[in-house]
């Protein structure tokens, strides 16, 4: 299932995966001992990034900081 969500893009927060087993498997686990389990099964995951600066445009975002300047000086 991780693999297939993987395959689409589909990410998962360890409150989302400990509801997931709570409803479809009937698994009762908090999310903190889930983390230790599949740590322990070999899962490494990171946090996402809260931001999306690493994709961003460099030819874009200095167009608009030059614009936010201009209008920084207009007022």
């Amino acid at each position: 299932m991780l693999d297939a969500s993987a395959a689409e893009g589909t990410t998962w927060t360890l409150p989302a995966l400990a509801e997931w087993l709570r409803r479809e498997r009937d698994v009762d686990l908090e999310s903190s001992w889930l983390s230790v389990l599949l740590h322990r099964d070999g899962f490494r995951f990171k946090r996402t990034r809260d931001s999306l600066r690493h994709k961003a445009d460099p030819a874009l975002q200095s167009t608009v900081w030059e614009r936010l300047e201009g209008l920084r000086h207009c007022g």
